[in-house]
């Protein structure tokens, strides 16, 4: 008797496989990178791979932000795709890459980045002073400039000022803005604003400055009269006049050796050195003691005559000049018997302390406030009254 046994093999084939999720990583972008316009095109690059579904089958969807994109199938286990990036698209994106493999089972990554604008240095300007200006050994000069740029906020810029290549040390900076006040030693400087962003890059602007050993020369307008005591009563005209005057400029200025006089005889040379910071006034007395002149602080004094030999501050129409030593007229002032009162200083208003405002007749007013000892209305060396809005003249 014969036993017959069958056995039967099954292939390969039929074999039921392990089934497993596929891999997959972005690679670049890396997690919370931050990406630069001008510096594309981008590529998004991922590593994938499954144990069972050939790598040319897998399934690769990528997504911009929620929206589908399509990318290229891998033979090698990386998958790519060209991110459509708009120029205008600055700020966060999202991109995942979700992978399906031949059984239906899915894995996904997904990588936050951020779009920014180019790379580009700070944009700064020094706004004041101005280069070619001439300052005084003895001025304080206050610089300013501003910085910006397109990626870094104004506040996180870091600014710093420089001469001839040395930082100055107590510059000021907020808001992409920089104030410096300094002085320096008499000679031509090379004075310098630099701004360095987040990223390191540096901006720069620079002027060109002269420092002079000695106050400069006023030029026409430099120096303009702002206030005028004509007819004082407390004490006589002789010892009582005054007249101011302001630095419109801002350089310091010396008005030692220049002519005070009107358009007739009168003159007086001013004697000695009479500086004038810039923004500040100069009063000049026919008498410089104020317990004699109705107690008037004064800077410098005129010799009161009329008729030659010094100068009177006429009750009536006269002009008032100040003159250069090589005769160029600084300011001029007409006035009449209508613009003052008795025993009242009369003053420009302050909005309009500059060479023609202050020739305008309704540009002046009496003083109200009472800075001397005598009693009268004046503002000498200070700021002025400003005028009422319904002044008749």
């Amino acid at each position: 008797m014969f036993l017959l046994l069958l056995v039967a093999c099954q292939s390969d084939s039929d074999l039921s496989h392990v089934r497993g999720a596929p891999t997959v990583e972005i690679v670049a972008p890396a997690a919370d990178a931050v990406l630069r316009q001008g510096e594309g095109p981008w590529e998004a690059t991922a590593t994938v791979g499954d144990g069972y579904t050939p790598l040319v089958d897998l399934d690769l969807v990528w997504a911009l932000d929620g929206v589908e994109v399509e990318g290229e199938p891998t033979t090698d286990g990386t998958a790519r795709l060209a991110l459509p990036l708009a120029d205008d698209a600055l700020g966060a994106h999202t991109l995942a890459l979700r992978v399906t493999d031949s059984d239906g089972d899915e894995a996904e990554d997904e990588v936050a980045f951020t779009l920014l604008g180019p790379r580009e240095a700070p944009v700064v300007t020094i706004l004041s002073p101005d280069t070619g200006d001439t300052f005084g050994t003895a001025d304080i000069i206050t610089w300013q400039g501003e910085a910006s740029d397109s990626v870094t906020p104004p506040g996180e810029l870091t600014l710093v000022w420089s001469s001839d290549g040395v930082e100055l040390p107590g510059a000021l900076s907020a808001d992409g803005v920089s104030i410096l006040i300094t002085n320096l030693p008499a000679g031509v400087h090379e004075v310098a604003l630099e701004a360095t962003d987040t990223d390191g890059d540096i901006g720069r602007d620079s002027i060109l400055v002269t420092i002079a050993d000695r106050p400069i020369d006023a030029e026409p307008g430099d120096l303009v009269f702002s206030e005028v005591m004509v007819d004082p009563q407390v004490v006589e005209d002789e010892v009582g006049e005054w007249v101011e005057l302001y630095n419109t400029s801002g350089s310091t200025l010396d008005i030692g050796g220049y002519s005070f006089h009107d358009d007739d005889v009168d003159a007086y040379v001013l004697e000695g050195e009479i500086f004038v910071a810039p923004g500040d006034y100069v009063v000049l007395c026919a008498n410089v003691d104020a317990a004699q002149n109705g107690g008037v602080p004064c800077d410098a004094g005129f010799v009161r005559h009329a008729g030659g030999g010094g100068l009177a501050i006429a009750n009536g129409e006269d002009e008032l000049v100040l003159s250069r030593p090589d005769g160029t007229e600084i300011d001029w002032l007409h006035y009449d018997d209508t613009w003052y009162e008795l025993a009242i200083a009369i003053g420009v208003d302050p909005a309009f302390q500059t060479s023609g405002d202050n020739d305008d007749p309704s540009h002046w007013c009496n003083q109200t406030s009472i800075l001397t000892s005598g009693g009268e209305p004046g503002t000498p060396g200070q700021a002025n009254d400003p005028c009422p809005d319904d002044q008749e003249l």
